[in-house]
């Protein structure tokens, strides 16, 4: 099984959820503020990637 690394909220924005990308994963990830994150379902599991 993966290892969890954080645990981030979900919250109402409008009509749409979101959730804050926790600094050490953005950080693992490469993220800076305005990327893009894409979701991808493979194998019945979802798989965040930075798209850029």
């Amino acid at each position: 099984m993966p290892q969890l690394l954080e645990i981030s909220h979900v919250t109402k924005r409008g009509s749409s959820l979101a959730a804050a990308v926790p600094k050490k994963v953005a950080k693992l990830m490469s993220l800076n503020e305005g990327d893009f994150l894409g979701f991808y379902e493979e194998d019945g599991k979802i798989i965040v990637r930075g798209v850029k």
